[in-house]
């Protein structure tokens, strides 16, 4: 009997790592070649990516963040927000109504007429397809303001948030052209079912600030973040929220993005520390980790994604950091792979998985020529333990000091990696 469930389980383990592919993940700071304060971050593809920030910066790399080169966005006035719907089409918008729009990859930038005043401060610009846009902040002391574009910016009209927002909007998010949703200051979230023609308010059960972004990963499963460690999740489109552990109450958590469903992360800081946060969720977030970051990363504003390979994260004092899924630590196993493959990886059995306080892993379908050794990462892609000459049939990984989690582990013969897998300490 125990054989059997043996297999079933480790028949469960493996489509789930043979589907996800999973892959070891590393955040690196990068040059920016500025200390203004970056607040905003767009990256069409792997290599091109804009970062906005104060005094009208806008940034651009085309070599995946290796150079950047400063744009010249025709204003002095502080961005808070930028997004590309292709290579060469972008909007930036920030302090005293300030929006601007470029149509060709940001070699000209020019200003939009949007008609609103200098009394609005803009928060965040949000694009749902090529031409539908929307552009959301306020005045100080005043229902939030939404503006709405359906040809690229071109013209803008006002939408009434009159009796559902009290305060600056902070983040918009569509789920379909009909169906939005929004976050003021003030705690507020809004909904639209009508392409933001109305909207209507929703308690989110907080009491804190929403200063950071809504996120939703389907029609029905959504994130919005702010202040103070606040972090709350709806599975009904919006109708209630519930809170979610962040794992801190002195960080402001300010952005977030997912590459999938289930893979998504928030970066944030301590204000007063100005040291940066990061959390990373696998499950969907339903849980939430935190991410080593390196000494003196100062507080962190946004993030964005082009695909489960490449990230970007902006921050203070010119801080970008990229996020790279290296290929060449995948771990899992393709229909050509075979255990005498040189370059092959080996799934290896682990049982039981998940584990409280030890598991088995089996290591018998690889016949090792040299010396077999083992590494083990934490989500982020930081090494946790290494255990060198282990026993070539079966390894007992015990938890010790390990936290509860996903860990992702390495096995080796001699210096080549042979395979891997993905436990879960509970």
């Amino acid at each position: 009997m125990k054989t059997k469930i043996f297999l079933f389980v480790s028949v469960i383990i493996f489509s789930l790592v043979s589907a996800h592919q999973l892959k070891s993940q590393t955040w690196t700071p990068l040059t920016s070649g500025t200390t203004a304060s970056l607040t905003g971050v767009s990256a069409p593809s792997s290599t091109v990516c804009y970062a906005s920030g104060v005094s009208g910066t806008i940034l651009k790399t085309i070599n995946g963040g290796t150079s950047w080169t400063p744009q010249t966005s025709g204003t002095s006035q502080s961005f808070y927000s930028i997004v590309f719907t292709d290579l060469n089409k972008g909007y930036a918008v920030g302090d005293n109504g300030t929006a601007v729009k470029t149509i060709n990859g940001g070699t000209t930038w020019t200003p939009m007429t949007t008609g609103v005043g200098a009394s609005v401060g803009f928060r965040c610009v949000y694009f749902f397809d090529d031409t539908t846009g929307y552009i959301t902040g306020g005045p100080t002391g005043a229902p939030g303001v939404i503006l709405k574009t359906t040809n690229a910016g071109n013209t803008w009209t006002s939408l009434t948030t009159s009796g559902a927002s009290t305060a600056s909007i902070y983040s918009i998010y569509f789920t379909s052209a009909t169906n939005g949703y929004a976050n003021d200051y003030n705690g507020n979230i809004i909904k639209t079912i009508n392409g933001g023609a109305s909207w209507t308010s929703f308690s989110s059960g907080s009491s804190n600030t929403l200063n950071g972004t809504i996120y939703f990963t389907s029609a029905t499963t959504g994130f919005v973040s702010g202040m103070n460690g606040v972090l709350l999740k709806t599975s009904n489109s919006g109708l209630s929220w519930s809170t979610l552990s962040s794992g801190t109450t002195t960080d402001d958590l300010l952005g977030m993005n997912f590459y999938d469903a289930n893979n998504g992360y928030i970066v944030g800081g301590d204000v007063g520390a100005n040291t940066g946060k990061m959390l990373v969720t696998t499950d969907g977030g339903t849980t939430w980790s935190p991410v080593t970051l390196n000494s003196g990363t100062p507080r962190l504003y946004r993030i964005d994604f082009v695909d489960q390979n490449t990230g970007y994260v902006v921050g203070l004092n010119g801080a970008i950091l990229k996020y790279t899924a290296c290929p060449e630590l995948t771990i899992g196993i393709s229909k050509n792979d075979s255990p005498t493959n040189n370059n092959s990886y080996n799934f290896f059995l682990v049982y039981p998985n998940p584990f409280n306080t030890s598991t088995i892993i089996n290591l018998s379908n690889h016949h090792f020529e040299g010396e077999a050794s083992i590494e083990l990462f934490d989500i982020s892609g930081k090494l946790m333990r290494k255990n060198a000459n282990i026993n070539k049939d079966k390894f007992m990984l015990e938890r010790n000091m390990l936290t509860s989690g996903f860990y992702i582990f390495k096995i080796y013969d001699s210096k080549r990696i042979v395979g891997g897998g993905k436990v879960l300490i509970q």
